[in-house]
This record gives structure tokens, C-alpha cells and sequence, in this order.
């Protein structure tokens, strides 16, 4: 699971990023502050957790690979070609929409090189100091115990942006695809696609409540409870640490794609033309 070259990798892109926006004299814009809003919480992700920027290469390997596999599963092979659209909206959504869900709950904590004048401090519910994750052992600064009502909180303060994030993340997928078969048919106009539209205002409002609830609960419980659960008892044995890690996040990579088609298909939002 420690892997140097990838624990290298995304805070040298950060960094190239944010020179550049230096370069370009985007000191006060929007897109230098958002840069350095992200990259102050990787850093944060980081001295919470050492082995964050493998967990996110393997996350977005996982969200494609786990929606894919719940695709045919829920599918059957022979109908993956014929419901492409579905599958492939299915996986856009999935890759962005996991990856989020890790980054909004995953536990922070401040580094090393924590400024606290310019850094953000823990996140804030009706003047409320909140952990990122419900299940997190200490709040930001590494020291103070967070109290019952802060880790109930910390449920409530991503629902927001992961609704958001959601209905961002479908519509995108879906619109994609939709733009893709009004090509496919423009250019094949004899060609008749074996599904129904989608009605992406819906499947965006599912794909927006699903995150803010079950990816919500399943990613603050997996990255607060299970893995430091799993850290503590085998860490004393890396090989066996990092297979157990990545099987436990196959199965809620695949969980969570499995929850979402079945819901999306119960709802009436896929389906084929009989």
C-alpha cells in the first residue's frame, strides 16, 4: 500500500498547480483560492491518515472497476452492450461521486506546517466545531476529544455538499450520454437504442440523495471506524494491512454501486424498451 512515487505524486501536482497560479497572478482569484482550499485539506488528510494518497489512486481504480462488475452483475453480461448508455453514465457518476464521498468524511488533522491564520480550522455547524468524521479520535488540532454531539453533527454538515456533488456528478454522467446517443443518432439515423431516456433531473435528485445518505454513512463508518480498526490490529504486518484494506474497500466500492443501480432501477429511472 506504501508506495513513495505515489505518496509523491498528488502533492507535487498540487504544488505544480499552485506555482502556476502564482505565475499567472491568481492570488486572489477563485481558482487560486480553491486550489489552495484543496490543497490545505489533502495535507490535513495526509497527517490524519499517512496512507490517504494510496487509498485515492485505489479509490478511483475501485469506483470504475466495482461499478463495472455491479453493472454485469445487475445486468448480465449480454445486456452490457446493449444498455451502454446506462453503464457508462453509471460508472462517470460513480468514479466522481465515491471519490467526493472519501474526500468530504475522510478525518483531518493539522500537519506539521498547519497555519493557523490561514487555515480553514474544524468545520462549523450553528457556530458548532465539527470533525470531518463522526468516528475521528481527536478534532483538527490533533488533541481535543470531540463530544457526542460534534460526531452526530458530523453527520449532518456533508449532506449538503454531498447532495450537491451528487446531482453535479449525474448530471454530468448522464448528460454526457445523452449528448452521446443524440450524436450516435444523428449520424446513424437507422440506429434504435435498446433503452429509454433517462430522465436526468430525477436520476441527478436519486444520485444527489443517495450520496448525502448511504455513501454519507458508509464512507464516515469505513474511513472513522473500520480501517483504523484494521490499522490498529495489523499493522504490525504491512502486506497483510494493505490486502485487507483494499478488499474492504472492494466490497464497499461494490456495495455502494450495487445499492445505486438497484435504486435507480426500483425507481422506474432505468429501463429497457420492451
Amino acid at each position: 500500500m506504501r508506495s513513495p512515487s505515489i505518496s509523491l505524486l498528488l502533492p507535487s501536482i498540487f504544488a505544480f498547480v499552485s506555482c502556476r497560479c502564482h505565475a499567472l497572478q491568481l492570488t486572489e482569484s477563485p481558482t487560486r483560492k480553491l486550489v489552495a482550499s484543496i490543497q490545505n485539506g489533502y495535507q490535513q488528510r495526509v497527517a490524519a491518515d499517512p496512507a490517504f494518497p494510496q487509498k485515492s489512486v485505489a479509490e478511483l481504480f475501485l469506483a470504475a472497476t466495482t461499478q463495472l462488475t455491479a453493472e454485469i452483475e445487475r445486468r448480465g453480461s449480454d445486456q452490457i452492450l446493449v444498455q451502454f448508455d446506462f453503464v457508462l453514465a453509471g460508472i462517470l457518476t460513480a468514479v466522481f461521486g465515491k471519490y467526493y464521498s472519501m474526500w468530504k468524511v475522510a478525518p483531518t488533522q493539522a500537519g506539521p506546517f498547519h497555519n493557523k491564520k490561514k487555515s480553514e480550522g474544524d468545520v462549523q455547524l450553528f457556530q458548532i466545531k465539527v470533525p470531518t468524521n463522526a468516528f475521528q479520535a481527536t478534532m483538527l488540532d490533533g488533541v481535543t476529544k470531540p463530544k457526542l454531539y460534534q460526531r452526530l453533527a458530523a453527520f449532518i454538515v456533508p449532506v449538503v455538499p454531498l447532495f450537491r456533488a451528487g446531482f453535479i456528478a449525474s448530471s454530468v454522467g448522464y448528460g454526457v450520454v445523452r449528448i452521446m446517443i443524440l450524436i450516435r443518432t444523428f449520424l446513424l439515423p437507422s440506429f434504435e437504442a435498446s433503452t429509454q431516456n433517462v430522465n436526468v433531473l430525477y436520476a441527478s435528485l436519486y444520485t444527489g440523495v443517495f450520496m448525502a445518505v448511504v455513501s454519507n454513512i458508509r464512507y464516515q463508518v469505513l474511513q472513522g471506524l473500520i480501517e483504523p480498526l484494521v490499522g490498529r490490529w495489523f499493522h504490525r504486518f504491512p502486506i497483510l494491512h494493505g490486502a485487507l484494506i483494499f478488499l474492504i474497500r472492494v466490497g464497499n466500492g461494490f456495495l455502494g454501486s450495487v445499492l445505486a443501480i438497484a435504486g435507480m432501477r426500483q425507481l422506474g429511472l432505468q429501463q429497457v424498451k420492451s
